[in-house]
């Protein structure tokens, strides 16, 4: 069982949206709120930096730990602190109770 106090922290979980530019008519797509104020635990943090192509690159992980959202998908970003977070791997925890979610910084 996961006690409800490890769930210290408050993340957003933003789902992309499709738009058309008023001026020319294209499609467009930005991020916008899905699911605010969420409850999470922030259960791992990790970071990196290391060289790929002799450019300098930064790695930035975290693993959050949430209650079950049925619909959550890898197309979602989650935003903490103020940075966005790729979702790269979600896995449930206890029968659809809770949910660990990998995300790794977005440039």
């Amino acid at each position: 069982m996961i006690a409800a106090g490890r769930l210290d922290r408050r993340i957003n979980i933003q789902r992309v949206t499709e738009g058309r530019d008023p001026t020319y008519g294209a499609v467009t797509e930005t991020w916008a709120d899905w699911k605010t104020g969420v409850p999470a635990g922030l259960t791992q943090s990790t970071g990196r930096e290391f060289l790929n192509v002799d450019q300098p690159v930064s790695e930035r992980r975290k693993l959050f730990l949430i209650r079950y959202i049925a619909d959550l998908t890898f197309r979602d970003r989650v935003v903490f602190e103020s940075a966005n977070y790729d979702i790269k791997d979600i896995r449930e925890i206890g029968r659809r109770r809770f949910q660990e979610v990998q995300c790794e910084a977005t440039a």
